[in-house]
């Protein structure tokens, strides 16, 4: 199993599987008289021209489609009449809610959405993830767009580095698709504890090393830090997310870049005890270990504790933590902070400011918390590609940019339009970071076959407390992880079905069931 895999499995599950992502307030410009007049003498130029079909494939639609159309075609139908758009799901979502037990993941339909690209009335256009988009490029089975790029000097000199070189990494160099958006994260840093401190803040294109010492420089620092009517004076140097989360999965958000495995896109060997493995373990427990990063922690109040508190559980708002991973729109959630603060007795938000996320430095400007999910592309089958690329061309366009850059959540590819409001906040780490790199689609076919083995990482979650709570050691944890994932991958292989009891005492007895 990939790490990048199991979070966003964990955490983004359906932001993964719906890969929509535009915003709602695409639809908001087409109350301006001036908008529709424009668009209704484009519709009265084609109202005599024959209706053509453009068949759009996703992996997971509704029967409805509204808030698909909503987000991708609704504006270019209305400016398009004379083009029908009929969306074709691989997997419709209102069928499955209705399944037994938990849904496959979208990573096991790969096939299904290939056999929408054939037969008497394939798709056009397909919309997907990069697992998605990867997988049909290394098929062969989508148009490169380059060429029409050129031929119609389609301008994408102001495109996001971030969704294009993302791109072009998953077709090993040319473009394949295009994304009017994507998510994007950045490290958000308190000044005022790094200048009572005495530190220098944290700068663009840092590696986790580096993060991970001037977090420990932080800590030291702040230990003799008091906070009045606080009980916990403590201060982390970073956090991998504003939010007390669960150590383990932060761990493997740290390394997701990586693309290390649990175990082979067989599902027969496990492959958790090797050296890059065990730095992982030893470096991120440690610091979990001295208090450099949290742990569980069970209540983070305001300097105010008693009564209603508006800032509970945020790490970074309350001055608990130095750094944290913070995606895109947490820059709309400080400033609501900040203009609100006069309501919060004893409370003012601390001067901050951002950086990118920080790389390992065997996959420099790779980041953990940016990735692309709502890319368009071209089938190779396509019976109208001059329609599929004319329609790709208006969605990704510096108008419809113009439109989706008010959404707070998600950053328009276009850069001329990402624009802050908080003033003199350079919003580039968001949009100058390489997003995670393309999973790996046998893996969540082994999910989709054998359910239990989502399990082997949840062992070897009980195991990582184990060791940062210092009751075992990394090479001990890490053999013990091996051992026991591989009895049951075997039991998997013999039957798929079984799941495995992790209770007390599962590391000394075995996890198999009977």
């Amino acid at each position: 199993m990939k790490f990048n895999r199991n979070i966003t499995d964990k955490k983004r599950k359906a932001i993964r599987r719906v890969s929509l992502g535009l915003s709602a307030a695409l639809l908001l410009p087409l109350a301006s008289s001036n908008l529709h007049t424009a668009w209704a003498e484009s519709e009265q130029g084609h109202a005599q021209q024959k209706e053509r079909v453009l068949r759009i494939g996703s992996l997971w639609s509704g029967e409805e489609d509204t808030y698909f159309r909503q987000q991708f075609t609704d504006l270019y139908e209305l400016k398009h009449p004379e083009v029908k758009l009929e969306i074709v799901p691989a997997i419709n979502s209102s069928d499955t809610r209705f399944n037994p037990g938990p849904q496959a993941p979208a990573g096991d339909n790969l096939e299904s959405i290939r056999k929408l690209m054939g037969g008497d009335k394939p798709v056009d256009v397909i919309v997907g993830d990069s697992t998605l988009i990867k997988s049909l490029r290394d098929h062969n089975m989508l148009k490169p767009l380059q060429p029409l790029i050129d031929r119609d000097h389609y301008d994408i000199s102001n495109m996001a580095p971030t969704m294009l070189d993302g791109i072009r990494e998953l077709g090993n160099g040319s473009l394949y698709a295009l994304a009017p958006t994507f998510n994007s994260s950045a490290l958000y840093y308190n000044k005022a504890i790094f200048d009572k401190a005495g530190l220098p803040y944290p700068t663009n294109g840092m590696i986790w090393d580096e993060v991970f010492t001037l977090a420990t420089k932080v800590v030291n620092a702040s230990k003799m830090a008091k906070v009045s009517g606080h009980p916990d004076s403590r201060v982390y140097g970073f956090s991998m997310s504003r939010y007390s989360s669960d150590p383990f999965w932060d761990m493997l958000t740290y390394i997701s870049p990586l693309q290390l495995t649990m175990y082979d896109n067989k599902g027969e060997k496990m492959t958790v005890n090797s050296q890059p493995w065990k730095k992982a373990w030893t470096t991120y427990s440690e610091l979990v270990h001295k208090g450099i990063i949290p742990g569980f922690v069970s209540d983070v109040g305001s300097p105010e504790s008693n009564g209603f508190n508006p800032l509970q559980g945020d790490l970074f708002a309350t001055g608990k933590a130095a750094m944290v991973i913070g995606e895109y729109g947490y820059v709309k959630e400080l400033a609501d902070i900040e203009r609100n603060a006069s309501k919060i007795p004893n409370y003012k938000l601390a001067d901050w400011g951002i950086v990118n996320v920080p790389s390992h430095a065997e996959k420099p400007g790779v980041s953990s918390g940016t990735w692309l999910g709502n890319m368009m592309a071209i089938s190779a089958n396509a019976p109208d590609p001059e329609d599929a690329w004319d329609l790709i061309k208006f969605v990704n366009s510096n108008e419809v940019a113009k439109i989706k850059a008010h959404n707070n959540y998600e950053l328009t590819s276009r850069t001329d339009y990402i624009t802050s409001s908080q003033p003199g906040l350079d919003l580039q780490p968001f949009y100058t970071q390489k997003p995670l790199p393309a999973g790996d689609p046998a893996m969540d076919q082994l999910e989709a076959q054998k359910p239990g083995i989502t399990q082997i990482s949840d062992a070897g979650r009980q195991l990582f407390i184990e060791v940062y709570n210092g009751r075992q050691s990394v090479d001990r944890a890490l053999k013990t992880w091996e051992s026991q994932g591989n009895k049951m991958l075997a039991k998997l292989k013999k039957s798929p079905a079984s799941t495995f009891d992790l209770e007390d005492g599962w590391m000394s007895q075995g996890a198999v069931r009977n």
